[in-house]
């Protein structure tokens, strides 16, 4: 996978899983900023690794897109 693509995909799919995990915290009625922006650094890692399984996935079976 091409690198600009992966950081592309790892940057838009932070963006979603960070919102929705934003949105369930500020459905508990926590309205301070601290735990909001603490569901993206959550978010982060989640990705992450979530790109790296997939991107070895692919490799091992050599799928192509």
């Amino acid at each position: 996978m091409d690198e600009n693509l992966k950081i592309t995909i790892f940057g838009l799919l932070t963006l979603i899983v960070g919102t929705i995990l934003a949105s369930i915290v500020a459905s508990f009625g926590v309205t301070s900023m601290a735990p909001e922006l603490l569901s993206f650094v959550i978010a982060a890692p989640v990705v992450f690794f979530g790109v790296n399984e997939a991107n070895k996935y692919i490799s091992k079976h050599n799928l192509r897109f």
